[in-house]
Order: structure tokens, then sequence, then C-alpha cells
């Protein structure tokens, strides 16, 4: 037999609980106004309820329209520390066991009276909503109890349909608060019950009032914040990334990248170039005047009285007043970005040195018929022109591709680390057992080492197909459930095909690497500009093959070198 809750409030109490609601003016009691009817009031405060104290186990849960109630531990803990701070909806109802005594019957606030039981709560907030008049009851039942039950449907809907979550702008503007408070991030995450993960990136944001001024403004979420709060002190930086999170969000991920990747190149470049200056080298930075004409020394030969391949070396060149150095970045994933010295005369014709090879009669172009002097030189500085850039574009595009390689790997990452496989894996994954393409066969012959690395197995290397040693890859699928082998199988074909990827790829897609993006696309990864590239089969013939744009040097440059931008000089 459930008892009647007792009422705790004083009539103080009650009416703050009731004043400042959207349907009720501020000015409903104030009692020095003018003709306060205090019987007025009374009735007033009657049809708004009563606010009582109940112990949650003897609330009854009426039918709801939440069919699936999720109690997030979080939400429990902080019910456990604080209570139930809104009140439950509750109204009375007959037990039936016609005593007269009633029951208090949840209509609102499913879920916090089901947290209140399980965080041990002896009493919650309720508020008892008047009973309805009993005429239509009496005379009418059916027609009252479909009403009552349209009221119900409607209130948990509207309930929960029209609530709005707090923005991670206003959690950030708020954890800056309590850190000016004098608070600690633990001291955040315990006593708001948020994960400590999450105050953390909370707090990170929140220390830099640029990120959050940001991030208020166009209400961005926290991993954008994140993002911004990175940059903070380039503004041009913060200008782009905050573009690209309102035009372009899925790209925010390689646009920060590719931000960090030319931040640590200039630095490289500026230590570098330093240390040249000290020496008494002339550096010869993008923007310098002598930018275009210049010409890195491997690509050119003393004067043209010397055969064609001589070689102009530095120690040769150091007494030209064209001397000068470039610096460049080369790049490799797992070694990561190294700066190197580039040679280079300003203005080679100048100085009197020509191209180092000779280039045969068949491949120059024959002039047009009866053109002038002045119609050939505009016609090879257009051509020049053309070729520059279209040097600039592939230098351009293969550090975008770097940067992009470094966002699908970390991608990938964390798909593997995933559960489940997602939608179409096995069927993937079969299609290109069946296919057997060059790169999935090398990479099962050799151990298949960045799966490993990408799966967090640690170094598959000397797992080789004739090493005789167990893949660490083949023993987590021997030891794991069916779900988890899917995974690892198909980790095995997409870290094939993205270890057979290279800078070229952009331009030479193999219809391997073709379907490989087709199908990271598929599963929810943002292609960058570069990689959606692989994809168009509109990519210039000019880009596709540079051929004769292509000159000595770049030919003979080591790994990486022919991409820089001081390849493009010339």
């Amino acid at each position: 037999m459930t008892t009647e809750p007792t009422t705790e409030l004083t009539t103080e109490a009650t009416t703050e609980a009731t004043v400042g609601t959207d349907d009720q003016p501020d000015t409903e009691f104030d009692t020095t106004r003018p003709g306060f009817d205090t019987s007025e009031a009374l009735s007033t405060l009657d049809q708004l309820g009563e606010l009582a104290w109940a112990d949650p186990a003897e609330l009854v849960l009426e039918v709801n329209t939440r069919t699936e109630v999720h109690l997030d531990p979080h939400f429990c803990a902080s019910v456990r520390d604080r209570g139930v701070r809104e009140p439950i909806s509750v109204y009375r109802r007959d037990d039936g066991d016609g005593d007269g005594v009633s029951v208090l019957v949840v209509r609102k606030g499913q879920r916090r009276t089901l947290a209140a039981l399980k965080a041990g709560l002896a009493r919650v907030r309720v508020l008892i909503e008047p009973q309805p008049s009993t005429a239509d009851i009496d005379t009418e039942p059916e027609r009252a109890r479909r009403t009552h039950e349209a009221e119900r449907i409607i209130d948990q809907l509207t309930e929960n349909q029209h609530r709005a979550d707090i923005s991670d702008a206003e959690q950030v503007t708020a954890h800056q608060q309590l850190l000016g408070l004098g608070m600690s991030a633990a001291q955040i995450a315990r006593t708001t019950r948020t994960p400590a993960k999450r105050v953390r990136q909370t707090t990170a944001v929140a220390r830099n009032p640029h990120a959050v001024e940001v991030g208020a403004r166009y209400d961005l979420d926290l991993v954008q914040m994140s993002v911004i709060a990175e940059f903070s002190d380039d503004d041009d930086a913060v200008a782009q990334l905050t573009e690209t999170a309102l035009q372009r969000p899925h790209h925010l991920a390689h646009t920060a990248q590719r931000l960090r990747d030319t931040r640590a190149e200039r630095a490289l470049c500026a230590e570098l170039e330093d240390q040249l200056r000290e020496d008494g080298v002339t550096v010869l930075s993008r923007d310098d005047a002598g930018h275009d004409t210049a010409m890195t020394l491997a690509r050119l030969r003393p004067s043209g009285d010397d055969p064609s391949g001589t070689e102009l070396t530095e120690d040769a060149h150091r007494d030209c007043p064209g001397h000068a150095a470039t610096v460049t970045v080369r790049f490799d994933f797992d070694q990561g970005r190294t700066a190197h010295t580039l040679w280079v005369c300003t203005d080679p014709a100048t100085h009197g040195h020509v191209e180092r090879y000779d280039r045969p009669s068949s491949q120059k172009p024959a002039a047009p018929v009866g053109e002038t002097d002045e119609q050939r030189q505009t016609r090879e500085d257009r051509e020049r022109e053309a070729a520059r850039e279209t040097r600039r574009t592939v230098i351009a595009n293969n550090k975008a591709w770097e940067s992009a390689q470094v966002v699908r790997r970390d991608w990938l990452r964390e798909l593997f680390a995933r559960k489940a496989a997602p939608k179409g894996a096995a069927i993937f994954v079969a299609a290109e057992f069946a296919q057997g393409d060059h790169d999935l066969r090398r990479a099962m012959e050799t151990g298949n080492a960045l799966a490993s690395t990408l799966l967090g197995l640690g170094d598959a290397g000397g797992y080789g197909y004739y090493s005789g040693r167990p893949n660490p890859i083949a023993e987590a699928a021997r030891s794991g459930s069916a779900a988890r082998a899917t995974m690892l199988a198909l980790a095995l074909v997409l870290a094939a095909y993205e270890a057979g990827t290279t800078r070229d790829s952009w331009r030479n897609p193999t219809p391997a690497t073709r379907r490989y993006f087709a199908q990271l696309r598929d599963w929810g990864y943002a292609l960058a500009d570069v990689e959606q590239l692989v994809l168009t089969d509109d990519t210039t013939d000019v880009l596709q093959d540079p051929g004769d744009d292509v000159d000595a040097e770049e030919q003979d440059a080591p790994e990486g070198e022919e991409h820089t931008e001081a390849a493009a000089l010339g």
C-alpha cells in the first residue's frame, strides 16, 4: 500500500518555483501592486500544481513514448551527486484497492526516475499536477480516457522533441568560467560528471581566448575549436580554418594537416637558411625578385662552349655574381621531413650559363612558318611560363598528397579500431582477394607491415612469406572473434593498397587505387581535393605525363627532390 507523499514546501518556495514561466508573467504575484487579490493568487497556484518530495521507488511509471531508456553512467553519477534538479511531473491516481489511497504516476521524467532509483536516492522532487475536472470522467469516461492519453503523448513528445542540447561553444565557455573560479579540469570533470577526455579538450580550448571567441561567434563544435586553438597565433590560418569549418567541415582535418606541414617546413627551412646566411651565402627565398629566373646548378653547364652534360659544381660557381642557394624540404612517411640546400644561379643567361644537356633536334618543336623573331620569343616565353605553372601544380599537389596521407592513415587507424567492420566489408575483401592485384600480392609476400602498424600490433618487419615466422595479424585472427577476423581481413586489403600509393597516384592511379579510394569515400572518408583527382578521368595530359617538361635534374634527382619548389626554378 502506497502512502501519500508529504508536501514540504513553504509558500515562498512554491512561488519561486512557479514565477517566470512562459505562460505566467513575473508580476503575477507582486503583492505590492494595487488591487492584489490573495485568493486569486492561491487559485492560480492550485492550477500550477503541488511541489513535493517523493520516494522514487514508490513512483509508478506510465506508458512512455520513449521505448528504449539509455541511462548514461555520467548522467546517473550526476543524479547521485546532485539529485534530480528538475522536478518529475506526476499525477495522482487511485491505486484500485477501493480504500481511497492514491499513487503518483510519472507523466514526464522517466529517465530521471530510473536514474534516481539506480543512484539509490531516498527522495526526489515531484510536481503533482492538478486533478482534471471530474465532469467528463463521470459523464463520458471513454472520451476522457482518450483525451488523457492524447495529452500524455503530446507532452512526452514535445518535452524531448523540442529540447536543445547545450552547444560545444557554450560548454567551453562554461568550463572557461569554472577555470576562472579556480576549479581544475579534474574537478570540473568530477563535479559535472563529464568524461575526463572531453573536459581535457574543452579546458584546453577554454584556455585559448581566441579559439573561444571564434567558436562562440560561429557556434563551432569542440573539434573545430580545438584545431583553431592550435593555430590561434596565426590569424591567416585561423581565418582559413574558420572558413573551412563553415563551408567544408569534412575537409577541416585536411586543411589543418596542410597548415601543420607548411609550418613545419617553414621552421626547417628557416633554421637552414639562417645557417647559410651566417656562412655568407645569398639565400633565395620564394618572394625574392630573382626567384623566377633562377635555375639550379644541376640543370646548367658553365657555358655554351662546354660539351653537353658538363657539370657546373658549387665550388666552380662560387665566384659567379648569381651564386645563391635555396632551401627545400624532402618528405618521407617513415623518416619525416628534412631540409636540404639546392645551389642555384639567379640569372644564368646573363652570366653565360646554358642548359646542361642539349636537346636532340627531333625533340625541338618546329617553328611556325613565317614566324618572326619577336613572335618566336613571345611563344617561347609563353611555353616556359606554362611549363613553370605545370611544375608549380605538380609541386603543390605532391605536398597536398603528403598531408592527405597523414589524415588518411589516421582515419584507417580509427576504422580498424572499431568493433565491427563497415557494411559490405566481407564482399569487398573477397572481391579484392579474387582480383589479386599487384599491390595486394606484394603485401602478402612481404608481411604487410603497414597493416600491422595501422592495427597497433607493432612492426611486422621480417614476417615475410618465406620467413617462417608467424605474422602478428594471423595470431590476432586466431585468438579473436569472427567479427574481429573480418576487420583484420579488411585491414590486410586496405593497408596493401595504401602502401601501394605514391605521390604520383593523384595523376597516374592504377585501377586498384581507384577502387580503394572509391571504397574509402563510400565508407565515410572525406577525400581531399588532391585525392579526388584519383577518381577524376579528365586530369590533363600534361599532368599525367610531364614528358619534355621534366628536365634532367628532375629525372636524376633523389627521391623526394623532384617535387620540391626548387625543382620548379627555371
